[in-house]
């Protein structure tokens, strides 16, 4: 899982972090008919608000959907195969920019380290989880009654899994400048890539 040589640098704090960074697995089945308790649903939450905010001026904000008839309205507004998958709970996660100063900004970076946050904290907790990002916007908008103001920026499911991939990551060499960005570099397709 972790790349050659590595793991022997790390202490055992550093081994726990990047054994569940890695381990983080994007999940597309779930366990029939098992929910995600309550209890982890808030602490999916907590997890989500403990993220970096600019200004600290934290413009997430989230729709928790655990209702069957709820959720499959939601999966019939999302892009066809990127989402109708078996979720027992699906989080929309949207930005407020009320509080944002500046121009342009709906809170996009910040509620996407929010989703991050709840991803890996879903990983530890034995639950797993996939990031949806294409959906029809207005679509949304209208089946849960966000108002004009308020920006959906991305939907996470999360279940029990029904498989486990084993952990990997994703370092590649490629992707890396050193000192400023090679632009003669040749560019390829990485490795895992499904477009």
């Amino acid at each position: 899982m972790f790349l050659p040589g590595l793991e022997e640098t790390m202490n055992e704090r550093e081994k726990y972090v990047f054994g569940n960074i890695c381990a983080r697995r994007s999940i597309r089945r779930y366990v029939e008919g098992r929910p995600v308790e309550k209890e982890k649903i808030t602490r999916l939450l907590e997890a989500a608000m403990a993220a970096p905010s600019a200004c600290n001026i934290q413009p997430w904000e989230f729709i928790v959907c655990t209702d069957k008839t709820v959720i499959d309205k939601i999966k019939a507004v999302v892009f066809p195969g990127n989402g109708d998958y078996n979720t027992p709970l699906i989080m929309i996660v949207c930005g407020n920019p009320k509080f944002i100063p500046w121009e342009n900004d709906v809170g996009t970076i910040d509620c996407a380290a929010a989703i991050q946050n709840m991803l890996l904290a879903a990983e530890a907790m034995d639950l797993g989880s996939v990031w949806i990002g294409a959906f029809k916007n207005e679509d949304i908008r209208g089946l849960l009654g966000i108002p004009d103001n308020i920006h959906p920026v991305g939907m996470v499911y999360f279940g029990y899994p029904a498989y486990n991939p084993e952990p990997r990551t994703q370092y590649v060499e490629q992707a890396i400048h050193w000192e400023k960005y090679d632009a003669d570099r040749i560019q390829e397709k990485r490795k895992g890539c499904i477009v």
